[in-house]
């Protein structure tokens, strides 16, 4: 009886500890909202080699409104939930192009690079089918080796942006400019 009090207790508290969380703030009306008076930004697509996988995958890229190649600038790997792919983010209602240029517009972010991979790292990495099927699942786990080893080097030797500096296991992280 007294693991069985006990058990209800917690189960209580953490009930109320989950309550207890603020309210999210949501974004502003319009923030996804097209302004046709701002300017935009460029979405393309890549393809890169992967040793990896061996072939060449896919990725989409998005570049900042006025993006020259005598600038550098950040980047970013925004990476789609299960099932997704390259074009994920853009087809599905995201709109990460349109939420970019919204706040360059407003001065809120700098300037930057996003890279939208496909995070499905095997040959045939279409969408359809079984998500959950053993070779689609490993597709998942070999992608961070086919980001880390192949795409990640690829954008840094092909576009002007900043690297990240990893120094050891906390990968504290400083902004150098790649040199090319």
């Amino acid at each position: 009886m007294k693991h069985l009090t006990l058990l209800f207790l917690a189960a209580f508290t953490f009930s109320l500890l989950a309550r207890s969380q603020g309210i999210v703030k949501q974004a502003p009306p319009g923030f996804d909202t097209l302004c046709a008076d701002i300017p935009h930004g460029k979405v393309d697509s890549i393809v890169y080699p992967s040793k990896t996988v061996g072939t060449n995958r896919n990725a989409t890229i998005y570049l900042p409104p006025g993006y020259s190649k005598k600038n550098k600038y950040p980047v970013v790997y925004l990476l789609h939930g299960i099932g997704g792919d390259e074009y994920e983010w853009l087809r599905d209602g995201g709109k990460p192009e349109i939420i970019l240029d919204n706040l360059y517009a407003q001065g809120k972010i700098v300037p930057m690079i996003v890279v939208m991979p496909n995070g499905r790292a095997i040959k045939d990495d279409r969408r359809g089918g079984n998500i959950m099927a053993p070779e689609k699942v490993q597709g998942f786990a070999t992608f961070e080796q086919d980001l880390l080893n192949d795409l990640i080097p690829f954008i840094e030797k092909n576009i002007l942006l900043f690297q990240i500096v990893k120094a050891g296991p906390l990968q504290a992280c400083q902004w150098v400019e790649v040199n090319h």
